[in-house]
């Protein structure tokens, strides 16, 4: 039974993760989260290093976890598009993010995007991230 429960879990997070248009990590601090999703390697031009669309969700110093903003509603963010590497970036002209899930340890998130650039270059569709975090959790107070 435990074998079946495992299988069906690891089907219904990979399904999810497939229909994600962009995937990568998020990393919580004391004051909001940071996403960083890769752009597909699909889409890339020839010769570059690749794309990476960063949104930093505001929650406030210190403010309510990021469990708290998954309520489908669609939420401003700050936007910016990185080349990877050199660490390039391009601000965004607008951006937001609607959280539609969580897991239950809040290690996955997913959810829908729409981006805009000063080049009038636009991009929207669905993410997924999993939580990254390098050295140890901040301390909030």
């Amino acid at each position: 039974m435990r074998c079946v429960l495992v299988a069906l879990v690891l089907i219904a997070g990979s399904t999810a993760s497939w229909s994600a248009d962009l995937k990568g990590t998020m990393d919580e601090d004391c004051c909001g989260t940071t996403f960083h999703l890769r752009v597909s390697h699909a889409r890339e031009k020839k010769g570059t290093l690749g794309e990476e669309i960063i949104f930093r969700l505001f929650q406030g110093c210190p403010g309510p976890s990021l469990g708290a903003w998954v309520v489908g509603d669609w939420l401003k963010v700050d936007g910016k598009l990185c080349e990877v590497g050199p660490g390039q970036c391009g601000p965004a002209t607008a951006a937001k993010i609607c959280l539609e899930s969580m897991s239950h340890r809040g290690k996955h998130v997913s959810g829908s995007y729409s981006i805009d650039f000063p080049n009038a270059r636009h991009e929207e569709g669905r993410f997924a991230a999993k939580y990254h975090h390098n050295g140890p959790k901040p301390i909030c107070e």
